[in-house]
């Protein structure tokens, strides 16, 4: 067929343009001088890649990147040869661009029948093209008053509705093809020019096939991942994110490590496009903490964190206690407190914010919002009433105690009821 382009285009340029040549211009070169240029380039470029790919192997280099280019370059004559004869196909029920770039193009002897029906004595010449899920069947059609070549559609078969038999009794260039469409079963008969052409077919088909039927395995991915959000108690929050993969990971959701169970609080919502809510209603303080949804599939996993930050006004959870006076050692006020954002804490004496970070210490631990006051080294000055204040942008809470002067062995009694009750 190409070789027919050739023959009309040449024939055209000479009786156009070489019949006007003007002899006293330099000598017009051929239209073969063009058409053979992008083929001498694309040989030049294999004869460099090779130069390559040779020199690299010979320093123990890897060679990868260099060997994907040789084949793309191969391949170019022929895909562009693929191309050119499926622009040749007429009567196609659709465009030919939705059936993908052609595999393979070649001409056979074909037979059509009914399985278990005589075969005719003589075949069809035919033009059969491979594409990616598709085997095109064509007849080949010339038209003598241009001398130029078409191909007639007359047959469409998508390769998972096909089986495939590559032994044909009598015939070792013949292979078979079983199209099964809506309760009806064909057999084609398909009969190449040599074996090999015929081995190369069947082999290509049934890759194609294989790959077809095997399940595409796509890891989770993340592609919308969580936010962090900050809200007040009461609030409804959403954390929401999308993820991808094949097969359909399973989701699930943690909180600082341990599982969300579902329940009126928490609602946990699926879509089929991947979409993954977790809707956190009537917000309270323990919902602040770290949220994690995971991804699961045979094909592996993944994760995406986010933090709910829940506002709330300082408060005492235990309110401060009265501290001792003991000769000789230091006294202390505890409390627990909780606020977000963190409060500021403030202690006072008598109602004076103390300074001195010589004599007195502070201590707080975030986790369990546990703080500390530490009076170092008392005496009888630092008896008094001690205050704590909290404040964040929300609000602010005061709590205070008294330090007494006890003796040590009333306070050894009390510390042992202390002890008592706690272990009641």
């Amino acid at each position: 067929v190409s070789s027919f382009f050739h023959v009309f285009f040449f024939q055209r340029y000479t009786d156009e343009i070489l019949t006007n040549e003007d002899p006293s211009q330099p000598l017009i070169p051929p239209l073969q001088h063009y058409l053979e240029k992008p083929i001498n380039r694309i040989q030049q470029y294999q004869t460099i890649i090779k130069e390559l790919i040779r020199n690299k192997a010979r320093n123990s280099q890897n060679c990868t990147l260099l060997e994907q280019a040789y084949a793309i370059v191969s391949a170019l004559t022929r895909r562009a040869e693929n191309n050119l004869h499926v622009s040749l196909i007429e009567n196609y029920p659709g465009t030919l661009e939705s059936l993908g770039e052609p595999i393979r193009q070649g001409h056979f002897i074909v037979w059509e029948g009914a399985p278990g029906a005589r075969m005719a004595w003589k075949g069809h010449k035919r033009h059969v093209f491979l594409f990616k899920n598709y085997i095109v069947i064509c007849k080949p059609k010339r038209d003598t008053k241009t001398d130029t070549y078409s191909y007639i559609f007359k047959n469409i078969m998508k390769l998972n509705n096909i089986d495939v038999n590559d032994l044909v009794e009598g015939d070792d260039r013949a292979f078979e093809i079983w199209h099964e469409r809506e309760d009806l079963v064909r057999k084609y008969l398909l009969q190449a020019r040599t074996v090999n052409i015929k081995n190369s077919w069947v082999k290509e088909i049934c890759g194609i096939q294989q790959r077809i039927s095997e399940p595409v395995w796509i890891p989770p991915d993340f592609e919308e991942e969580l936010a962090d959000c900050t809200a007040e108690l009461g609030e409804t929050v959403k954390l929401a994110c999308k993820v991808t993969g094949a097969p359909k990971p399973s989701v699930s959701w943690y909180k600082d490590g341990k599982p969300v169970e579902v329940d009126p609080h928490h609602i946990i919502i699926e879509d089929p496009d991947g979409s993954c809510t977790l809707i956190l209603d009537n917000l309270t303080g323990v919902d602040s903490g770290q949220y994690m949804c995971f991804a699961s599939s045979p094909a592996g996993n993944a994760s995406t964190l986010g933090k709910i930050l829940v506002q709330v006004p300082p408060r005492f959870v235990n309110k401060v206690r009265n501290a001792y006076f003991v000769e000789g050692e230091d006294a202390q006020f505890t409390c627990t407190i909780e606020g977000a954002p963190r409060p500021q804490i403030r202690w006072y004496k008598d109602g004076l914010l103390l300074k001195d970070t010589s004599k007195y210490q502070t201590f707080s631990e975030p986790r369990s919002g546990i703080i500390v006051l530490v009076v170092k080294n008392p005496s009888n000055e630092d008896m008094g009433h001690y205050e704590c204040e909290l404040v964040n942008r929300l609000g602010s809470a005061k709590s205070g105690a008294e330090l007494y002067h006890h003796s040590a062995a009333a306070l050894t009694q009390e510390r042992r009821g202390d002890q008592a009750i706690t272990i009641e």
